[in-house]
């Protein structure tokens, strides 16, 4: 296992530097000089050509690209992501601080979409009672198509403002996420349902469930040892690129909410040209997603340890 995660960091290592050489030209593709939006946020002053160079020579932005790629590179490993034009407040520390908030939310959400699926789906499989499974069935459908921004604004009328059962915005504790979560894990698991549905009848037609019956075990027990645990690893999959999506689909309810998180930092920073808050967005997302691979990647070596890894079996 410990031979495996080093193989998939040493993996990363090329993709992350891929990422920030993406990051990078985005910046010297943008519409506008970084140095004339840094000198005008304020809309006030024109600035004169001279404080125009001046502000360019203090950001680098009169050196080479190789130089300047390699001088915020270098301060990518130290931690230094530059300062956001609007706060001027470290990136870094900004991003890091809103991506807690967002990877907070998306791990909420993705518990609260597999607590779920995952029971409903085991319903549909074993219930005998034709009326339960289609009601699933139709439960599942309709809540995989329903937009995230109109459960957003129904749940904090009704749970919210109603029945103040949840804060209506802010984020004060993790308290505040769990209205966002809900709501972003719904059409979420809609999806789950089926694809688990679909992963357990596979499992149940297996030959070792037929024994395991025949030996007559508890049902919950199969259902538990055998059914889930190996039905797992194709939801795994799916659960992967939700995660992933989860992230960056977070913006919307981020923004309904008014939480602090990665979406409504770079939609701020989009729409004032924070041009170094756009590339540290760009780079943290690509390390967070590449966290998730490798973490979905170990949960089907933990939960199948005799999948094949780099060619040998792991023991």
């Amino acid at each position: 296992m410990a031979s495996y995660l080093w193989k998939k960091v040493l993996l990363a290592v090329p993709t992350i530097l891929g990422i920030t050489l993406i990051a990078f030209i985005l910046l010297q593709l943008a519409p506008s000089d970084p140095a004339l939006v840094s000198l005008t946020l304020d809309g006030t002053n024109a600035p004169t050509i001279d404080e125009i160079q001046i502000k360019r020579h203090e950001l680098g932005l009169d050196k080479p690209y190789i130089e300047q790629y390699t001088d915020w590179l270098k301060g990518l490993l130290h931690g230094n992501w530059g300062n956001s034009y609007i706060t001027n407040e470290p990136v870094f520390d900004t991003l890091i601080t809103a991506s807690f908030v967002t990877v907070l939310l998306t791990v909420f959400a993705v518990l609260i979409s597999m607590s779920i699926a995952l029971p409903l789906a085991i319903i549909l499989v074993m219930s005998s009672h034709k009326t339960i499974r289609t009601s699933v069935e139709l439960i599942s459908i309709f809540i995989a198509t329903v937009p995230s921004f109109w459960l957003a604004m129904v749940g904090i009328h009704i749970f919210a403002e109603n029945w103040s059962l949840f804060p209506t915005n802010g984020y004060d504790s993790l308290y505040s996420l769990v209205l966002p979560a809900i709501v972003l894990a719904i059409p979420v698991t809609g999806n789950l349902i089926r694809v688990q549905r679909i992963s357990l009848e596979e499992v149940r037609s297996m030959n070792y469930i037929l024994f395991a019956k025949a030996k007559g075990l508890p049902i919950w027990h199969i259902i538990y040892k055998y059914m889930i645990r190996n039905s797992i690893i194709s939801v795994l999959s799916l659960l992967g690129n939700y995660s992933r999506s989860l992230l960056g689909g977070a913006v919307v309810v981020e923004l309904i909410f008014s939480l602090p998180g990665l979406g409504s930092a770079v939609l701020q920073a989009i729409q004032l040209r924070d041009y170094p808050m756009i590339q540290g967005y760009i780079v943290i997302m690509g390390i967070i997603t590449i966290l998730v691979n490798i973490v979905i990647d170990l949960l089907y070596v933990w939960l199948q340890p005799e999948i094949s890894i780099g060619g040998t079996h792991e023991s």
